[in-house]
Formats: C-alpha cells, structure tokens, sequence
C-alpha cells in the first residue's frame, strides 16, 4: 500500500538513520500529493522544514502559491509541541486545541473529496529528548484525531541511540499504535495490501524475538541481583567487622583527643600565667626596683654638687656613678615595657605596637615598618595580649634568625576577622625545615606559643618562606571568644 494512494487513517511509522533519507521519502510522498491536489501539513524542525521546501521546489512545486491556497502549512515542531505540553506530559485538551483546530483549518482548505497528508515529528523530539512515555502518548493523541478528522499520518523517528533493552519495549508499543511500520533505508513504503499484511506478521515475529529477548535480560539480571545480594551480605559482615575496629580506634582517638585537649588547656593555662607573672614582674620592676634605682639617681645628683666643691676627683666620680645610674633606671623601664608595656592596658594595642615597634628598630638596627588600618579601635584585652605576644616573637625572630635589614607588620580588621601580616627580606627558610616548621613537628617555643596563643580564639597560622624571606599570616575572628576562658 502505497502512502500517496492510501486515504483513510494511514498512519505510519518512519525509522529514520539519515535526514537525507527521510527528507527523500516525504518529498516522494508529498509531491504527488500535492499535484494531486491534496492538502500537506507539515509540523517538523526547521532544519527539515526548509530541506523539504528544497526538495519541492526541485520538483517544480510553487511552495508559496500553495502556501496562499492553505493548501501546504508549514510549523515548528518545538514550539508547537510546548503548546500542549505539560510537566513533559502532553495535555489532551490543549493538543485537540492546537493540532485540531490546525486540521479542521486545512480540511476546509482541501479540495472535495482530496486526501488531507499530515507530516509530525513532535513525537521525534519526544523520543530523541527520552521522554518515551510522552511520544507514545502523543501517538495515541494522533490516532484519536486523526479518527474525528480523517487524514494520513506520518512519522519520523531516528533511530540513532534507541538501541537499550528499554528503547525495544518502547519500540513494539510505538508499532502498535501505526498502521506499518517502515525501518531502514528503503524509500519504497509498501507495493501491495499483501505486502503491508507481511510487514505487520514480520514486526509481530519481531516483537516476539524482542519479548524473547528482554525476558532473558530479566532472566540475567535477577541472577545479577542474587549474586549482588551475596555480594552485599559478604560486605555487610565485613563491614561490621570493620565497623568494630574502627570503633576501637575511635574510642582511642577520643582519649588521645581528651589528652591532647587536656595539654592545650594547660598549655593556655601556661601562657596566662605566664603573661600574669610578666605583668607582676613589670610593676615590681616599675614600681619598686625602678623607684629606688630613681631616688638614688636623685641623691647622686644632689651630692654631685656637693662634691664638686670639695675635690674634681670626688665629683668626677659621683658623676659617672649618677650616670650609671640614669642608665640602669633606662633600662629598668625598658625591660619593665617589654615585659608588660602599661600602654597595652591603658592605651589599648596599637599604642602598644607603635612605642614597641619604634623601641625594637633602635635596639636592633632592623627598619621596620608598622601599617595600621585607620580607626582600628580595641580589642578584647585577652586578644590584644595575644597579638601584641605574636607581634613580640616573630620580630625576635626576624633579629635572631633572618638576617633581614627590613620588617613589615601589617594589621587590620576585614570581614569580622582580625587579620595579622608581618614579613622580613631575610635568607628565609630551607623547603625541609619550612615542611616541619609548618606542621610543628619541631617548631621552637616561640612558634608553639604563637599557635597556642591565637589556637585559644580560634585563629588560624599560615607561614610562607623562601629565597625572598618569610611572611607569617594570623586571622582571628573578632567574635570568638578564648575557648579557655
């Protein structure tokens, strides 16, 4: 059965592997049609639509004459199809909306007693896109129009990736749902009824091979699954047993843990102390020691003039001892400001930095550079002991280990953090003494006090060095308060 001579309800099925093909059989099916003076509705991309008019065209068809007659309609199969679809489920009332109305258009169109050809490949995009269901739904949309409207139907379908065990069970319900079913590339439809009645007992013989087919995957696949099953029940006792140690090990971790948690309390615990016994030697230093040191400065200084009256030699040495004594009563103070400044109490931290930052560049010749974000404001007096402590160490660092001629020390708060840069131009640290320096595994006192000091609010140190020098980087969150407290 020839498509162009067939009238009533054909609806066909095209597998398709090459658009030329497909395009090569709807011209040698609707050419003659139209000639005849049938009417063609073709709902296809435009990649087909405008290789179809090519094709007419070449035949010597006016497909603009046709188009002013309503006797050939050509739309977008993918923006028609999003007419009626709905959650990928195409929406009976909205197709017999749009694809009826479109149709009973055309029929009135149509010539009496002229054949009305529809070509669709919405179900194309359906089945190319995986949504099955929805193609085959469409499919029976199709039959049920084309029962109230009387026209032939026909369908591409490539059969490019449609070669899955669920492909096939879609295919036999796609067959079922047309009249014949062509696959392959032969343009030639059916000669005779005969021809047709044998291509429907060879898909039949096919959808058995295939039920054959998909019943020994099944067969496969529950012997899969039972061996899946012993497989899982092997693992799930090795996991249980697994389970068990890691359990142990765990229990072990959290001692180790409950350890490790005990020494860093008593580690915190240290450096309060620690910081406490500084304060107090600073004030005794200051206060007592620094005010006798004071008093016999002043009592020199009076029996100077009194000596001078009485031998040169006598004032001469009263004078140095007076002077040795301004110089230890300096260096009473210094060493009481650096072990405890009292600006870090009454000031607040960056009056702190700044007298000590200019004190160590004196002491140790190293320019440095302090760079303090406008308007910094004070800090807990917890975190400004921190980092003025962080502060201290790594510029003896830098003096005792760098070589530097330069330091730099940056502080600011971005983003709730406190963040801390402080970087020298020394010879740096060598890679094998860097990878145990940044893990700690040998880090000196000072680098431990440093990552304990700001471990306790939860900062974080990141430490970088090479040929050009070292750069030691702290943030601390502004709103974490010591974990020792």
């Amino acid at each position: 059965m020839d498509l162009n001579k067939a009238k009533l309800r054909t609806h066909v099925a095209q597998f398709y592997s090459s658009d030329a093909f497909l395009l090569n059989s709807l011209t040698a099916v609707i050419g003659p049609a139209l000639r005849a003076g049938d009417t063609a509705i073709v709902v296809a991309t435009r990649a087909h639509r405008e290789g179809l008019v090519r094709r007419l065209k070449s035949a010597g068809l006016n497909v603009a004459n046709l188009n002013k007659q309503g006797r050939y309609v050509a739309i977008d199969a993918a923006s028609t199809l999003t007419k009626f679809i709905v959650d990928e489920t195409p929406d009976t009332a909205l197709f017999t909306k749009v694809i009826g109305e479109l149709v009973e258009r055309a029929k009135r169109k149509s010539r009496k007693g002229r054949q009305l050809f529809v070509f669709g490949e919405m179900v194309a995009l359906l089945w190319t896109s995986g949504n099955r269901q929805a193609a085959l739904q469409l499919e029976q949309m199709w039959n049920e129009l084309a029962n109230k409207y009387d026209f032939a139907l026909y369908c591409g379908y490539p059969t490019k990736g449609s070669d899955g065990a669920d492909d096939r069970e879609m295919f036999l319900k796609i067959c079922r749902e047309h009249s014949a079913v062509v696959r392959g590339g032969s343009q030639a439809v059916f000669a005779t009824e005969e021809d047709w009645r044998r291509n429907i007992a060879h898909l039949q013989q096919r959808a058995e091979a295939l039920e054959n087919e998909i019943a020994e995957r099944q067969r496969v696949e529950q012997e899969l699954t039972r061996a899946r099953n012993e497989l899982e029940n092997r693992v799930a006792e090795r996991t249980a047993e697994l389970w068990e140690k890691n359990l142990q090990i765990q229990q072990q971790a959290e001692t180790l843990a409950r350890a490790n948690q005990g020494l860093r309390q008593l580690s915190a615990r240290l450096l309060r102390v620690q910081d406490e016994e500084r304060r107090r030697i600073a004030r005794d230093l200051h206060d007592s020691t620094g005010q006798m040191v004071a008093m016999l400065s002043m009592n020199l200084s009076g029996l100077q003039a009194t000596a001078a009256r009485v031998d040169a030699d006598l004032a001469k040495s009263v004078a140095e001892n007076a002077a040795v004594a301004n110089q230890v009563s300096n260096e009473l103070r210094t060493i009481s400001y650096l072990l405890h400044p009292p600006l870090l109490d009454e000031m607040g931290l960056e009056s702190a930095l700044r007298w000590f930052v200019e004190g160590f560049a004196q002491r140790s010749g190293i320019q440095t550079e302090l760079d303090l974000s406008r308007g910094f404001g004070r800090l807990s007096p917890e975190m400004e002991t921190a980092v003025f402590r962080v502060v201290q160490e790594c510029l003896t660092n830098i003096h005792r280990h760098s070589g530097s001629a330069t330091a730099s020390i940056r502080l600011t708060q971005e983003a709730g953090r406190v963040l801390l840069q402080i970087e020298d131009a020394g010879k740096g640290i060598a890679p094998e003494n860097l990878r145990q320096v940044t893990s700690f595994a040998s880090s000196g006192v000072g680098l431990r006090g440093i990552r304990e000091r700001i471990k306790d609010f939860e900062g974080e140190l990141e430490i970088a060095s090479g040929e050009s020098g070292t750069q030691v980087r702290v943030s601390i969150p502004l709103s974490a308060p010591p974990v020792n407290s």
